[in-house]
């Protein structure tokens, strides 16, 4: 299994279309058809080990299949809705995080998927809440609850996140996401409180940090980016950490003594969007129904721990990569899904909160 980053943090997402624009756009053709018979398909990606995993499961049997040249264009969210108002659009296809789709849904930057044309997938497949008119979920990761073997033996670890908070029966120092590198952990902070899993949402600010206030004195640094994260564990310098799926995961596959407990788990979203007034239209829509069937979105599996939003994925998926993953049926129950729509309307206000809180 690939190591992997988080696919776009969560303050990333929220945060890019306040970024400025970088410089020019850079087109990388990330996989060609002779001739490019049918022209070809633009998509915004940038790099690391999900673009690897994606141009094998799905930019090169896509080009295999239909003869659309795929161009990779590392690009932000600002970019985007530049070109749309500039009406000087260059990309196509859009895979980026749920709150920076959201944002750019709000300010007119996403046509319709057309549903009612796909060939390749059957619309009635995907789970629902990611099915949406403008854009339509592609991936699932998550943060887990990840924890070192060497601190826990047998089954004396820690199985929820009062458990985590739980410092007195289950030792050792804590690492929890930093505001800096994505959004502050009230979620868990709930859970950890006796909030279920379908209540979590609209958050109790005040409850939330009452109850980070308890873990304080034993968390022993606040990461700020996913390697941190994992180098933490590794130092031993904490015996469990809140942090991304796929950060833990390489390490587990390459026989590292880490644990991810499921329970609790947020699952966060990716989704594919077409761009209004893109330069190849037919080619985008193609290209998204191309790539949410099932035995594409069980292929991407292979490579890398991400999940499939299309329920008839799972038979596809062997079984020693379908437990890696957050939409995994034996995952999905225990999990829950960030409310991004809640985050995007709430960011400035928590992290000024978070500020605060961390210097009084």
């Amino acid at each position: 299994m690939i190591k992997s980053s988080n696919v776009l943090s969560r303050k990333r997402a929220l945060t890019a279309l306040g970024i400025a624009a970088g410089s020019a756009l850079a087109p990388s053709f990330a996989t060609k058809a002779l001739g490019a018979a049918n022209g070809r398909v633009v998509i915004n990606a940038d790099g690391g080990a999900y673009q690897d995993a994606e141009q094998k499961a799905i930019y090169e049997p896509f080009t295999r299949e239909t003869g659309i040249e795929v161009v990779i264009v590392p690009s932000n969210a600002t970019q985007v809705l530049a070109m749309v108002q500039s009406g000087s659009v260059q990309l196509d296809v859009l895979d980026n995080a749920e709150a920076q789709m959201l944002m750019l849904d709000k300010q007119g930057a996403l046509a319709a998927i057309e549903y009612d044309k796909f060939k390749f997938t059957n619309p009635a497949d995907l789970i629902p809440n990611i099915r949406r008119k403008n854009m339509t979920g592609n991936i699932y990761y998550a943060t887990v609850l990840g924890y070192s073997k060497k601190n826990f033996s047998g089954n004396a670890y820690p199985k929820s996140w009062a458990d985590f908070w739980n410092t007195t029966r289950f030792s050792g120092s804590r690492s929890l996401e930093s505001a800096n590198a994505g959004l502050v952990p009230l979620e868990f902070a709930l859970l950890a409180d006796g909030v279920p899993l379908d209540k979590i949402y609209p958050i109790d600010l005040d409850r939330a940090f009452n109850v980070l206030a308890k873990l304080r004195s034993h968390v022993s640094k606040w990461w700020t980016t996913g390697a941190e994260s994992i180098e933490l564990l590794e130092s031993g310098e904490v015996s469990a950490v809140g942090l991304w799926n796929g950060r833990i995961q390489g390490p587990i596959d390459q026989g590292a003594a880490y644990g991810i407990t499921w329970n609790g788990a947020m699952r966060l979203k990716q989704f594919w969007g077409v761009i209004k007034n893109a330069p190849n239209p037919q080619n985008a829509q193609k290209f998204v129904d191309f790539a949410l069937q099932p035995h594409v979105q069980a292929n991407l599996a292979k490579y890398i721990p991400y999940g499939p939003t299309n329920k008839k994925a799972i038979p596809f998926i062997a079984k020693t990569d379908l437990e890696k993953l957050p939409s995994a049926p034996a995952h999905y129950g225990a999990g829950f899904d960030e409310d991004a729509q809640w985050w995007t309307d709430h960011l400035q206000e928590v992290v000024l909160r978070w500020q605060k809180w961390l210097v009084s």
